[in-house]
């Protein structure tokens, strides 16, 4: 018995307890950050596995309630072959205000195998596409849109603009949400972005509530400090995009800066590498500032 509880049996035992609680750590953190209840501007988060045009519903009285659950149960059909079954007080909303009405609306769900455990109707697209908001991150392959949908995206997303645009960041500084994003229902993924266009029932956009009259932040910046740079920039961008270049330069400048411009229409618009600690490059396109980099 001395020989079976010795030290190395508990040191032994203590060590498979301690992985224990150490794993167990490790996936409930990974359920709060995979599975968590919301972004952080409060949208509830749903990872969306199957989207598909509605064909009709079995039941034409079928409604969602004011708690948003299924009042009552249906199957809609898809095609002559595939039917996606709504069972009674499934979560859900209803955006499309043509339902039930033949090819008129789409269906958005969550599933747990086969099972529908949250879904959205909304209207259905052109050409077997369908248009969702506005992508608000992309990571990963999959895009959270700002509703809280997330979905995956092609490798490259089509922009459907009269602008052009050198960077995801430069697009979303421009446009904010102010654009939608198109999934084809045979590539079962987000393909294209439309500029200028919202669908109906997107959140409403974020609200530039920053005072244009507050002060800027002054010079110099050190170049070392990478990031201060990057707040820097960051803050300036936000304080400037979309503002009219001379109006922004003259801010700028107001504020002690030495103000050099770029214009990204034009490829013989560029800058020798130079760094100064006062300096700030500002880049736009056809007069409208799209960033502020310090150098």
């Amino acid at each position: 018995m001395r020989q079976i509880f010795s030290v190395r049996f508990f040191a032994a035992i203590g060590a498979v307890v301690a992985l224990f609680f150490l794993l167990t750590t490790i996936f409930a953190t990974r359920e709060v950050i995979e599975g968590g209840d919301g972004g952080a501007d409060g949208v509830e988060l749903h990872k969306i596995d199957f989207v598909d045009q509605i064909f009709s519903s079995r039941n034409e009285q079928f409604t969602l309630n004011e708690e948003g659950v299924a009042a009552n149960d249906t199957d809609l059909i898809l095609d002559p072959s595939r039917t996606l079954r709504i069972v009674a007080d499934t979560p859900g909303v209803d955006h499309c205000p043509r339902f039930p009405e033949v090819g008129a609306c789409s269906v958005v769900a969550d599933l747990l195998g086969e099972a529908v455990v949250w879904f959205a109707l909304v209207p259905a697209g052109d050409n077997r596409t369908v248009d969702l908001p506005a992508i608000d991150t992309l990571d990963d392959g999959l895009a959270t849109l700002v509703n809280g949908w997330q979905l995956p995206f092609a490798p490259v997303l089509v922009r459907r603009c009269d602008e052009e645009f050198s960077s995801y960041r430069e697009f979303r500084d421009v446009l904010g949400d102010d654009f939608t994003s198109v999934y084809d229902l045979d590539e079962r993924r987000l393909v294209a972005v439309e500029c200028r266009t919202r669908v109906a029932y997107a959140p409403e956009p974020t609200v530039d509530d920053s005072d244009p009259d507050a002060p800027l932040p002054a010079p110099p910046f050190d170049p070392a400090d990478t990031e201060g740079q990057a707040e820097l920039e960051a803050t300036l961008t936000s304080a400037t995009v979309g503002q009219d270049l001379g109006e922004a330069v003259g801010r700028l400048e107001a504020a002690g800066w030495s103000v050099r411009t770029v214009d990204l229409a034009d490829p013989a618009s560029t800058l020798a590498p130079i760094v100064l600690t006062d300096g700030l490059i500002v880049r736009h396109r056809d007069g409208v500032v799209v960033a502020v980099v310090p150098g």
